[in-house]
């Protein structure tokens, strides 16, 4: 049990939320503070590139809780804060407001912000990461957008932007849509579906800079064509925001170092969520970008601190929506092994991908179909 210094999370996301009240959960009675740097509470984010950046959406409902729980619980919530520097040797935290904080237990649930090269350095080229991100963007009036970027986030921008967009054109510098994310054959039936929307792409080619034109934005690539739009979204990836780590003195490499209970060089600092990448038992570095991950680091990391039995882990999951159906998948394939795809449409509908090494499900894909999903991630809980 903790001294009176208590917990400081550092990140307001849904990592953050979700260690204060499972800490509580657990049975912690010390205090807890939760730092945010934006000026909301916490909110759900996978909602930014689908109904927010419709602008169907009213953001309060997109509260994780209310602020009355957070008081209902002891937990100190504070808006609009930011960390600025980690004292480890005194084990407390300065903030941009003057303030000092002492803890016995730091969490870093800091988050990743969107990359953002200098060539998009123009006005109407939105990201997506945060609640005013979105609302910036679904702000935008125009009838042709540019989304740069195949990734998750860009086919649901996408999405969500074809109805109420005529022209959109996807720009991706790989050959396909979602690279290394899932197998060949989702990415091409997930592409088919959007092309069949009206949704154009333009694969293997990048940007080389936005400007603004006569027209709106001039989308230059760098073939040296161009394209016209009104507006333009950035989804080319994100950065783990871990230079407050890095600059204390905690390991990092290309996020928080942490170990399976989530636990960073440092033993009385862990990290969760999209900032933490796990150091494996084989030497790999791993990390998910996922509200399933962030949530099951959150609660691992709420039972240790705690002393309680720690949840068992479950195969690493992740969804998304595009055109109203999901896209649900489970497990993670290794690159350093070979694995083999099984394609399958059920008569049900939609489409799934068995991913196997040998005789093992390692992974699986399903496309509108949650029953095949389930049965799945069953499988994989049984041999993991």
């Amino acid at each position: 049990m903790a001294g009176q210094q208590g917990v400081v999370i550092v990140g307001g996301g849904q990592g953050g939320a979700e260690t204060a009240f499972g800490l509580r959960a657990k049975g912690y009675d010390g205090s807890i503070t939760l730092l945010c740097a934006e000026t909301h509470l916490p909110y759900s984010r996978p909602p930014l590139s689908k109904g927010v950046l419709e602008g169907g959406v009213d953001p309060k409902s997109l509260l994780l809780r209310s602020a009355n729980a957070y008081a209902a619980k002891q937990i100190n919530v504070q808006l609009g804060v930011r960390v600025t520097v980690i004292d480890r040797s005194t084990r407390t935290v300065a903030t941009d407001s003057g303030e000092s904080l002492g803890f016995e237990f730091l969490v870093l649930a800091t988050g990743a912000e969107a990359i953002r090269p200098a060539w998009a350095d123009a006005p109407r080229v939105h990201s997506i990461r945060t609640l005013d991100d979105a609302q910036a963007a679904s702000a935008c009036l125009g009838e042709r957008a540019v989304v740069i970027g195949g990734s998750f986030l860009g086919l649901e921008a996408a999405s969500s932007l074809s109805k109420t967009v005529d022209s959109i054109t996807v720009v991706e510098s790989a050959e396909q849509v979602l690279p290394g994310r899932v197998s060949l054959h989702t990415s091409e039936r997930v592409r088919r579906m959007h092309e069949e929307r009206g949704v154009q792409f333009i694969l293997g080619e990048g940007v080389k800079t936005i400007r603004p034109g006569a027209n709106g934005l001039e989308v230059e690539l760098r073939t040296g064509a161009y394209l016209e739009a009104d507006f333009a979204v950035l989804a080319i990836g994100a950065r783990p925001r871990d230079e407050l780590a890095s600059e204390c003195g905690i390991e990092t490499s290309r996020g928080v170092l942490v170990d399976a209970q989530c636990r960073t060089s440092d033993p009385h600092v862990y990290a969760v969520g999209d900032v933490a990448v796990e150091r494996r038992d084989n030497g790999t570095i791993f990390g998910i970008e996922s509200v399933a991950s962030a949530m099951a680091q959150a609660r691992t990391v709420a039972a240790v601190i705690a002393g309680v039995d720690i949840p068992l882990r479950r195969p690493e999951t992740f969804w998304s929506e595009q055109f109203g159906t999901e896209l649900r998948i489970a497990g993670v394939v290794d690159a350093a092994h070979t694995v083999v795809d099984r394609f399958y449409e059920p008569s049900d509908g939609g489409f799934v991908v068995r991913r196997t090494r040998g005789e093992a499900l390692v992974a699986i894909e399903a496309f509108g179909n949650p029953r095949e999903f389930a049965l799945g991630l069953r499988e994989l809980t049984t041999i993991l």
